[in-house]
């Protein structure tokens, strides 16, 4: 007879099933020591090779950055002192021959390999310089020794448990499983050959006298177990019924079919939405049922195929009276007895909602309409808008004109006038009062018509060579008289590195300077107003950066008049300083100043004085 576990009696299972239990116990107690202690023994690893990698870098940083060469060696020798140390490489121009090299003879297990870069650093805040890079490898030698004896210690300890267990179990089970089971097995025996009232004494309050006590109950039970089972029939069947009665009666429609496409079963609010009647939709195509179109169908089925269900899908179906159908289809794999698959799906009726859509999608169509109509409308106001504003521009540019040619007239005669040395000193005062007034007259309209023609876009500049000097000095001459009139201090610095000749347009910048020049000594009471020409930036390919800087010690300004100062018509002083002037000088300025590729910038304080400075890059001449 060949031996099988089945062949063994119940103490001898018993037995090896504790001894192999406690045996799997200990070796998995012990399994966890000796792994646990060999990640901390590999953990220390790291750290003393992280500190070596540390000590390293520090200690061979500067003989390698003072090539002493013996430090080095030195160096070397005590790292190898180190018995987990397996070899360290070293390679920069430092070395000898470019690298330095120990090695143990022996072959490294489970070597662990760690570069890095060694940087000299002369002081703390000085930054580093890197000298040279190292290879440092650990052995792990005395950590697997250490793993060893600790996994035999182990084995040991189990052998000894393992023979203690056995022998303590065998003796008792025998007394504790093995007698109180046969009596049990002899119970059995009796009730299987029909005792069904059999009782056998319970000796001990333990789990083999509860077995006992429930064997004792177990010949009352089996003559109830008929009217058990009965009784979960009748369940089952009340069951089905309330399953069939939510199936049927669901406001949702319901439905089965096959892997095939075919319909198992189908529920009575889908068979109304459909418009079926009597008409039993079982074994019938769920396209011939529905009256979905092929590409429909086709579109689900690829859903279906690729994620095992389908969630939310709009279709239109055929509904009753041939009508379109619209419903939102939730559906799903079902794995059935026998691997057997079918579709298991709910379907809602969404007709309204996509009326209710289609007509939101009307009122945003109408919608679109009127916004595309009135934009329209607003892109008309525009162009008119910009057309008068043209208007505007072209009609100052020939008011101006005509302004100022009869204007010209009117002063030249003047001029005439005076030229007569036999005119009474009177009438020689009025013609003086005369000409003043057309000259200032004649000055706000060529404003006006600069102003006119940089909105227009036709200012454009000539630049031609001039002599810078010159031009500066002509600045000057035209605004000294004043400032001599009110006692004020006129200065003019020049760089001594000023070219003789540039490449400007000398009209506009004598304009944008006379202007920066007349309003400082306009806004100046005392004290003195100066012009700075300096070169920025040496020449450099032709070309030289000029710097411009007029300053005075007037009545300066707020931060808030500063920021509308280059504001066309905007005056910023005292009321009294109004008269005499458009507001459009420092506009006109600045529009040249950044036709001509810069900027002008102002600094002042009020009651402090003010300086307006610009920079201009020009070819030398």
């Amino acid at each position: 007879m060949a031996w099988s576990p089945m062949s063994m009696g119940i103490q001898t299972r018993l037995t090896a099933g504790i001894a192999l239990v406690a045996s799997l116990l200990v070796l998995a107690v012990g399994w966890y020591w000796s792994s646990h202690e060999q990640d901390e023994l590999m953990q220390g690893l790291h750290q003393r090779e992280a500190r070596m990698a540390r000590l390293i870098e520090r200690g061979f940083a500067g003989p390698i950055w003072n090539l002493d060469h013996v430090a080095i060696e030195n160096l070397l020798d005590a790292v190898m002192a180190d018995p987990e140390v397996h070899a360290i490489e070293l390679q920069g121009l430092g070395l000898r021959g470019g690298q330095a090299r120990r090695q143990r003879d022996q072959p490294a297990i489970g070597p662990l390999r760690r570069e890095f870069a060694i940087t000299y650093q002369p002081a703390a805040d000085a930054p580093g310089t890197q000298v040279a890079s190292a290879v440092l490898v650990f052995t792990r030698d005395l950590v697997d020794e250490q793993t060893r004896r600790t996994r035999l210690f182990v084995v040991e300890l189990l052998a000894v448990v393992v023979v203690g267990i056995v022998i303590a179990s065998s003796l008792l089970v025998h007394w504790l499983v093995r007698r109180p089971v046969a009596r049990l097995g002899a119970l059995a025996q009796r009730v299987a050959k029909g005792d069904l009232g059999a009782q056998e004494a319970v000796e001990r309050d333990d789990e083999i006298g509860e077995l006992t006590t429930r064997f004792n109950a177990m010949s009352l039970k089996l003559r109830s177990a008929a009217d058990q089972v009965q009784l979960s029939s009748q369940g089952l069947r009340a069951s089905e019924a309330r399953y069939r009665s939510l199936f049927e009666n669901a406001t949702e429609g319901i439905f089965q079919a096959d892997a095939k496409g075919c319909v198992l079963s189908m529920n009575r609010a889908f068979t109304q939405m459909l418009g079926l009647g009597a008409q039993s939709p079982v074994g019938r195509r769920l396209r011939e049922v529905t009256g979905i179109s092929r590409e429909e169908m086709l579109r689900v089925a690829t859903v279906m195929s690729e994620q095992g269900k389908i969630q939310q899908a709009q279709l239109q179906l055929r509904g009753a009276g041939g009508r379109p159908l619209w419903v939102e289809l939730n559906a799903h794999w079902v794995d059935a007895e026998g691997g057997q698959r079918r579709i298991e799906g709910m379907v809602s009726d969404i007709s309204l909602r996509r009326q209710a859509e289609a007509e939101l999608t009307r009122h945003r169509d109408h919608l679109e309409e009127l916004v595309a109509e009135r934009t329209a409308e607003l892109r008309e106001a525009t162009a008119r808008a910009e057309a008068a504003n043209h208007a505007k521009g072209r009609f100052l540019a020939t008011m101006s004109h005509e302004f100022r040619t009869p204007l010209n007239a009117i002063l030249g005669f003047t001029q005439l006038m005076q030229m007569d040395v036999g005119m009474p000193a009177p009438q020689q005062t009025r013609l003086q009062l005369m000409r003043d007034s057309g000259l200032h007259l004649l000055e706000l309209i060529n404003d006006v018509l600069d102003m006119a023609s940089i909105e227009a876009g036709k200012v454009s500049l000539k630049p031609a060579p001039a002599d810078l000097r010159a031009l500066l000095d002509m600045a000057c001459d035209s605004v000294r008289l004043r400032a001599e009139q009110k006692n004020l201090a006129f200065a003019i610095d020049m760089d001594a590195r000023l070219p003789v000749q540039v490449v400007v347009d000398g009209q506009r910048l004598r304009q944008v300077l006379l202007n920066l020049l007349s309003n400082a000594v306009k806004f100046t009471d005392s004290g003195s107003v100066r012009l700075a020409a300096t070169v920025a930036e040496p020449t450099q390919a032709g070309h030289v950066r000029l710097r411009f800087e007029v300053t005075d010690s007037g009545i300066g300004m707020t931060p808030a008049q500063q920021a509308r100062l280059f504001q066309a018509f905007e005056q910023v002083s005292d009321a009294s300083r109004h008269l005499g002037g458009t507001g459009l000088g420092l506009s006109i300025s600045q529009q040249l100043v950044r036709l001509m590729g810069s900027q002008i910038l102002v600094q002042s304080r009020a009651g402090q004085g003010s300086s307006f400075a610009f920079e201009l890059r020009v070819a030398v001449a």
